[in-house]
């Protein structure tokens, strides 16, 4: 509410003039609004597809109507000029002339039912942008008057919608909500709905990795499928229960699932569909160890199918899955030639999605102020009607030159405000998106951390082991030598074997292990030598050998043990170390390799 302290006797003039003209006019305005709404959605339309000339002809035809009630142009509105928009990828034209409308009947009070309709439809707009904040807003201001209403199917579709924007930040909370929504649905028995629940569900959890739950869910997503109106739909999700059995181990049954799916897709001719099961039959057969018939349906892909694919995404996509199958093959001038095209695809498509959600933002921002403006030219147009009406003197008319003077700085003054606002949001959000990339990263490093010392535990395990082993066989041989000693001299034949097998334990214990053991380090620390070579150059292969060993760990008694050397001797070789690397005294060899190499 606006009020007006310095000057309250004009502030009530004025709003009774303004509410005396809303009893005469208020139809017309309406009109108006509607008209400017769908000549706008007119000059939006691409007449040169099929869809869009039909809703071209079909706003005509309503334009010709005199009176058109909210509940019918919303409906238009919603399900017609918007959906058209949305499925042609203009997610900023349905946003700029839904929000109009909700402006326009928020501000006369309308049906909050109505408002409903169009709040669902603009939430998912604003989703499909990247604008999570501002869709959420709208969903639970539809859910609201939903609860308000006691409208269930609304309120189930509504937590279906909170659901799906929270599948890829926050897959736990998308199944709390689903659950709701499902409850709700059970009790109504819409099979539509419950099939987006369950198939929903199944995503969600196949994104905790739940495979159990997730196959569960699918399962019974198919069930309310009707198989011969929804065919693609059927068969669809066949492919993705075959992916789950698949994950599960249970090959034959995901390869019959896949068969009947690949069957349906290879007959209606969908390439996209065709390359997708394809590609889950090789992996089937692969797992199944059927590699001549996996062999074959990557090669059919490769050489026959994917040329056919107009959509970048999706090769990008394709190709990347057979660069890795290729990989697993061991044919990597495949895997790399698609891994290169993959590669080229995705940057090409980042950079376009990029510009995309940049001229996205920018056509969102530009209509909001458009919609602002618009209040003000809807205002002036009623002035011209005013000016043009005999019965209404002079002062009316200077009356409501100074109040449509004092919206438009009201309206000003809000639009600053809401700008401000905008801004403050936004950056909230990026805000929100650098400190999760900043948690992601960490836990990044935290995993890698953790698996580089799970490796060193193990290379510390081998070395231990190895020391075991030869202190094991140096015990047998002064064993054997002890043996050798007690036999009576003229036994040549039992000395001489026992001879043979000391030489023989003598060269294994002696093999030098280091390669194997540096085959192994190098596995986990790949360029630690060449690290190590940066900061001191000239370093002996012993050296190195003993900097490897500290750096996991090793104890002084345990590179002892592995080098065959005298524990004195190997303190002399960590003090010349510390000597040649300048090391602090206050820090250790370990510390020091960490801090430089680490």
């Amino acid at each position: 509410m606006i009020r007006n302290k310095k000057y309250p006797q004009i502030t009530r003039l004025i709003i009774s003039i303004i509410l005396l003209l809303n009893v005469n006019t208020g139809l017309a305005l309406t009109d108006t609004i509607q008209l400017k709404i769908l000549r706008k959605s007119q000059d939006l339309i691409d007449t040169n597809n099929l869809r869009g000339l039909e809703i071209h002809n079909e706003i005509n035809t309503l334009k010709e109507k005199s009176i058109i009630s909210d509940s019918t142009f919303v409906e238009f509105l919603t399900q017609n000029i918007a959906s058209y928009f949305r499925d042609q990828s203009q997610q900023p034209n349905a946003i700029e002339i839904l929000s109009t409308t909700t402006e326009a009947l928020e501000s006369k009070e309308c049906d909050k039912k109505i408002l409903l309709t169009l709040y669902l439809p603009l939430g998912a707009a604003f989703e499909e942008v990247g604008l999570w904040s501002t869709a959420m807003d709208y969903y639970h201001k539809a859910l609201t008057i939903a609860q308000e209403n006691d409208m269930k199917a609304h309120i189930a579709r509504i937590y279906n919608n909170i659901a799906v924007a929270y599948y890829r930040i926050d897959p736990n909370a998308a199944i709390e909500y689903l659950n709701k929504s499902l409850e709700i649905n059970k009790i109504l028995e819409s099979n539509r709905e419950l099939y987006l629940n369950y198939n929903n569900l199944a995503a969600a959890y196949m994104r905790l990795e739940a495979y159990d739950k997730a196959l569960e869910n699918a399962l019974i997503a198919m069930h309310y499928i009707n198989k011969e109106k929804n065919a693609d739909m059927y068969y669809f999700m066949q492919c993705n229960i075959g992916s789950l059995y698949t994950q599960k181990g249970n090959y034959n049954l995901a390869i019959s699932y896949l068969e009947d799916a690949r069957e349906h897709f290879e007959q209606s001719g969908n390439i996209a569909e065709q390359i997708t099961v394809n590609i889950l039959l090789a992996e089937a057969h692969e797992k199944a160890g059927n590699i001549a018939i996996s062999n074959q349906l990557i090669n059919r892909i490769d050489n026959d199918m994917i040329d056919k694919i107009n959509n970048a995404e999706l090769e990008s996509n394709v190709r990347t899955t057979l660069a890795e199958l290729f990989k697993e093959k061991k044919l990597y001038k495949k895997a790399y030639e698609n891994l290169e095209m993959a590669s080229v695809l995705k940057d090409s498509l980042q950079h376009a999605n990029d510009e995309l959600k940049v001229k996205n933002l920018e056509k969102i921002y530009i209509n909001e102020q458009k919609i602002r403006e618009s209040a003000i030219t809807i205002n002036e147009l009623e002035l011209k009607k005013l000016r043009s009406d005999r019965q209404i003197i002079i002062v009316v008319i200077a009356l409501l030159i100074l109040s449509i003077t004092l919206i438009f700085f009201i309206i000003r003054s809000r639009m600053k405000d809401k700008l401000i606002k905008t801004n403050a949001i936004l950056s909230e959000q990026e805000k929100i998106l650098r400190d999760k990339e900043m948690e992601l990263q960490h836990i990044k490093e935290q995993e890698l951390k953790q698996a580089i010392d799970q490796k060193n535990r193990e290379l510390s395990s081998y070395a231990l082991s190895y020391t075991k082993d030869n202190e094991f066989l140096a015990n047998l041989s002064e064993e054997l030598k002890n043996l050798l000693l007690e036999i009576n001299p003229r036994d040549k034949e039992h000395r001489e074997h026992i001879r043979n097998i000391l030489t023989q334990l003598k060269q294994h214990y002696s093999t030098d292990n280091w390669q194997e053991f540096r085959y192994y380090f190098e596995q986990v620390h790949p360029s630690f030598y060449d690290r190590l070579d940066e900061i001191s150059s000239g370093m002996t292969q012993r050296q190195k050998r003993l900097c490897a060993m500290l750096y996991i760990g090793l104890s002084t008694k345990e590179i002892s043990s592995i080098t065959f050397r005298e524990v004195r001797s190997i303190e002399s070789a960590r003090n010349r170390l510390r000597k040649k690397l300048n090391i602090p005294e206050e820090e250790t060899i370990q510390e020091f390799l960490t801090r430089k190499l680490g």
